[in-house]
């Protein structure tokens, strides 16, 4: 027998198992129906975690030692597969609560920091023609949405070389703002300075850290003193305040022609493919059918599978997770942050984030939103 024929016989013997196990599956399914009936009647909980954990042990205990893992992985898929049955049965999967979309409250757009900020650049794509006003730090842009000074708040939210802005992702969430819009932004940092200096000239250089971090290449084996300051526009703002050759800053091109320096150095990034994300954020949801992202925060049970539950929700409905980024709540909880692509007007978008929701111990829609071309 060549192998091509070995290779055909073992896969007749698996398309019969399959047949099994999707008989099996089914009657399954069927009797999950019934369950859900019962619970129903009796005003049971859907989720029972000690039953859970007995179905999981009695299927180790007929397992191999070497396929346990895999065992526990198809046990786990099942009970969250029959759970989301029951949820079906009883109407609970789109209990998903999401406002209407609204109109753009009249105003002007804040960005953190000063004119030059990579946050003005970002303000300018995404808005082109407004008012623009600063605020010194994330959180006062925040509240300066919550509040009506402004209808928008732009911030940075991910770099595609430092990762997540985890302040913002935990300001996003103290003040339920939403998120209607995104741009990805090139950042090429340059190092600054005032007309006539030279880098030889510079003993403190001032930046955002995230400027620091992006630029560690360029700074290392220096004997610079690195100096840490809200923005990297307010970096280039203080060297020209302090009109000495020994100070320098890490900003944008745009920082220096605002504030009157030079371009000691261009493009020190790291990587030059360097992108920051920047999010434009409201008091309620801006959205239309050419809406293409949808941001939700979730939390699960501290228990093996929880995140797997939800995450397979996500799968089942056919949503691609873009992202996902987890921050520490307290002690040993987490409140987990996914990008999805797609629309919250379409039904097979509104029916996984219903299912996934129902997987949850808390869940919430911060928006749905295009991107914009920058």
């Amino acid at each position: 027998m060549t192998p091509k024929d070995k290779l055909q016989n073992l896969r007749g013997k698996i398309d019969l198992i399959d047949a099994d196990i999707t008989k099996s599956f089914q009657e399954r399914q069927r009797v999950s129906n019934d369950i859900a009936k019962v619970k129903e009647e009796g005003n049971l909980a859907i989720t029972d975690t000690g039953r859970e954990d007995k179905v999981i042990a009695s299927a180790l205990d007929l397992a191999d030692e070497d396929k346990r893992a895999e065992t526990a992985a198809l046990m786990r898929t099942l009970i969250s597969l029959s759970k989301l049955r029951q949820y079906e049965n009883l109407g609970l999967t789109h209990a998903l609560d999401f406002p209407e979309a609204s109109g753009r409250a009249p105003g002007p757009v804040a960005f953190q920091g000063v004119p030059g900020a990579w946050s003005e650049h970002a303000s300018r794509t995404m808005f082109p023609g407004e008012e623009y006003v600063t605020r010194e730090y994330f959180e006062d842009v925040f509240e300066a949405v919550k509040k009506g000074e402004v209808s928008l708040g732009v911030l940075p939210i991910e770099n595609s070389q430092t990762g997540a802005i985890g302040e913002v992702y935990d300001l996003l969430r103290r003040h339920s703002c939403y998120i209607v819009g995104q741009v990805w932004v090139n950042v090429n940092q340059c190092l600054l300075g005032l007309p006539g200096g030279s880098i030889g000239d510079i003993r403190e250089v001032f930046s955002h850290p995230e400027g620091f971090n992006q630029c560690r290449r360029f700074l290392k084996g220096k004997n610079w003193e690195l100096s840490k300051v809200s923005n990297t526009a307010v970096a280039a703002e203080l060297v020209a305040k302090h009109e000495t050759t020994k100070y320098a800053a890490i900003g944008s091109r745009r920082a220096a022609e605002v504030n009157g320096l030079t371009v000691l150095a261009e493009n020190i990034t790291d990587n030059p493919k360097n992108r920051t994300r920047f999010i434009a954020i409201s008091r309620k949801p801006i959205y239309d059918d050419k809406s293409d992202t949808v941001t939700v925060t979730f939390s699960t049970i501290h228990r093996a599978g929880a995140l797997c539950s939800v995450l397979q929700a996500f799968q089942l409905g056919g949503l691609n997770l873009t992202r996902i980024e987890s921050r520490p709540v307290s002690g040993d909880s987490y409140r987990f942050f996914a990008d999805l692509e797609g629309n919250i007007l379409t039904p097979k978008v509104r029916d996984a984030i219903g299912q996934a929701s129902v997987q949850s111990e808390y869940f919430e829609v911060l928006g749905c939103y295009a991107t914009v071309n920058s």
